[in-house]
């Protein structure tokens, strides 16, 4: 599933990035919009955040007037610290390749390319978006617009349950009860199955073990192909396990908690 990964700094631009994340979910649908607010209580922080960012297509960089203002513990510029996420993640974007597309937002403007560190230098040289409140719905519009060109699976992701007004666990959920009521209308009165002789018995517990044995090498062969593919694999085959992986994470925990607030 394609998604976006809203990028921003506190205390900078924390307000204009909600609402452009609030936005952008209602045009391109809520499970494909990311910040770091979801991040569950108890989480690594920064596995979750490179996870979601191998799970993204796109990473837009909300920058606000101070977005790169000076570090006041001694680093120069806030960037240059060792622990900056913002940094981090634009790193992280860059090198596995995702679009990258700077917003700004509060009038500000592009940062001098000097005073970007060199990992992300190449931020000034892409075309941003800029937000302004007199402009902001059509701005939006147009962000959106430009995001499904840049990453056409946000289109496709979105199409059919996008037209329902559904997401796919709410499809599923349906569907499940459907069939239940299906089953409960043609529900008839339980007739005494009868009794079964012991070699019938038997001999289905035999079937039942072969097939438990065939499962289990076919997952053994599967787990030496996949550790082969980890230790023996390119570049592109890792980063490509690497998003199956991170969107298997983020599609499991989605999945929890959908489950747990039903």
């Amino acid at each position: 599933m394609a998604g976006i990964f809203v990028s921003y700094r506190r205390d900078d631009s924390q307000g204009f990035a909600g609402r452009l994340a609030d936005d952008l979910s209602e045009l391109l649908g809520a499970d494909r919009v990311f910040r770091d607010v979801e991040i569950p209580a108890g989480s690594d922080f920064s596995d979750v955040l490179h996870r979601a960012i191998a799970a993204s297509d796109a990473l837009l960089v909300v920058i606000g007037r101070d977005w790169a203002d000076f570090s006041d513990q001694g680093f120069g510029r806030r960037l240059l610290e060792p622990t900056d996420w913002v940094r981090t993640e634009i790193e992280a974007a860059f090198a596995q390749g995702k679009q990258v597309i700077p917003v700004l937002v509060a009038g500000a403007v592009m940062p001098a390319a000097d005073v970007l560190p060199k990992s992300i230098a190449r931020l000034v040289r892409l075309q941003a978006a800029t937000m302004s409140d007199r402009h902001w719905d059509t701005e939006v519009e147009d962000l959106a617009d430009r995001l499904r060109v840049l990453c056409p699976a946000l289109a496709e992701d979105m199409s059919a349950p996008q037209r329902a007004g559904e997401s796919p666990a709410e499809v599923l959920h349906d569907l499940g009860e459907r069939l239940l009521d299906e089953v409960v209308s043609r529900r008839r009165p339980r007739i005494q199955p009868p009794s079964l002789p012991p070699t019938f018995l038997q001999g289905l517990l035999r079937a039942t073990g072969r097939g438990l044995r065939k499962l289990l090498s076919v997952a053994v062969v599967l787990g030496l192909v996949y550790a082969g593919m980890r230790l023996f694999g390119d570049e592109s085959v890792l980063r490509g396990l690497d998003t199956f992986e991170a969107r298997l994470q983020i599609g499991w925990e989605r999945l929890q908690g959908y489950i747990a607030h039903r």
